[in-house]
């Protein structure tokens, strides 16, 4: 079956005011996920409605997701939308119809109206102050401009410097909202790092991040196989990728140490079946791998097993948020001794 998805707004007369919507049309098109990704509007401005529906249907689309991107519901999305769709499931009966929400009050709209909110106060603060050179300072203006931009007095007091540092290495403030904390992970982490236990990581961009001197000062070592020979061909005769094959090569440097994923899905899938069989026992993993396929998924497994872990809930993630993490528990375990 073709997918075709439709954006539909209201429409200006100002061009300007219509180029947001094509923005987020090449944004989708780029993920790759559907065949047909068009535009329209629902007045004042080019193409209507039933042209692009026309367009997709001749571009072979035989299924058409149309979405409302209006922000509340009012005369658009609960009739005029409605009507002019019955109107194309008459002209094309060969066709299947899906009618998606529009945005709605979502918690995602609310965390961007925030985030819009704090930088203008930001920069209305801090916009004319001279520039800082010194790379100390630099990072203590950013720290407190975290800390200006997301209210952590609710948050467990050992969480605070890992979403600060998170957010830090990212200019993502949604990771204040998103980290999500097994009870025992932080505590679990600082101990496996002062027993000298190892850190073991699916590729080696998150390996080169991490601070080496500590970690090695502890006893430990940072290991990553995803470049060894072993697993190259392993990973062949599987049929896996490298960096799963590399989990599966590694359990015995991971026992009772740090996992720590930041960019394969089924590095963390893998390490879960893992553990899941009793072949795996590190003491926590941080899984933030990323991307649209498996990310989520992935992320929302590692909650089922009883290994402390530090996860995030959507396709977000990546090597320097992983590092970031890791960092941050290398740093409380230094500071606690």
């Amino acid at each position: 079956m073709k997918t075709g998805v439709i954006l539909i707004s209201h429409g200006s007369k100002l061009s300007s005011g219509n180029d947001g919507l094509f923005k987020i049309a090449e944004m989708l098109r780029a993920m790759s996920r559907w065949d047909i990704v068009e535009v329209s509007f629902l007045q004042l401005a080019e193409p209507g409605f039933p042209e692009v529906v026309k367009k997709a249907v001749e571009g072979g689309a035989n299924r058409i997701v149309v979405v409302p991107l209006l922000l509340f519901k009012g005369n658009h999305v609960y009739r005029d939308i409605p009507e002019m769709l019955e109107n194309e499931k008459k002209r094309y009966p060969q066709v299947e119809f899906v009618y998606a929400s529009n945005i709605g009050a979502d918690e995602r709209i609310a965390l961007i109206a925030a985030d819009r909110i704090h930088e203008a106060l930001i920069e209305k603060q801090y916009g004319d102050r001279q520039r800082i050179e010194q790379p100390q300072a630099i990072i203590d203006e950013s720290f407190e401009i975290v800390d200006r931009l997301v209210d952590l007095e609710s948050v467990p007091e050992l969480h605070r410097p890992i979403i600060q540092r998170a957010i830090h290495a990212t200019g993502d403030t949604e990771y204040a909202y998103n980290l999500n904390f097994h009870p025992m992970s932080v505590e679990t982490g600082i101990r496996s790092l002062r027993d000298g236990k190892n850190i073991v990581t699916d590729v080696n961009m998150v390996k080169s991040g991490i601070s080496k001197g500590p970690v090695e000062k502890f006893g430990g070592k940072i290991v990553c196989k995803i470049s060894d020979k072993s697993v190259i061909d392993e990973a062949k005769n599987l049929g896996k990728t490298r960096a799963a094959t590399s989990m599966r090569l590694t359990t015995n440097e991971m026992k009772g140490g740090i996992v720590v994923i930041g960019n394969a899905p089924t590095a963390l899938f893998e390490l879960i079946n893992l553990v899941k069989s009793g072949l795996a026992q590190p003491a926590l993993i941080i899984g933030i791998p990323v991307g649209f396929v498996g990310a989520v998924e992935a992320k929302y497994a590692l909650k089922d097993i009883s290994i402390p872990y530090i996860t995030n809930t959507n396709r977000k993630g990546g090597s320097a948020v992983a590092v970031s993490i890791v960092n941050a528990i290398i740093k409380l375990a230094k500071e606690g001794q």
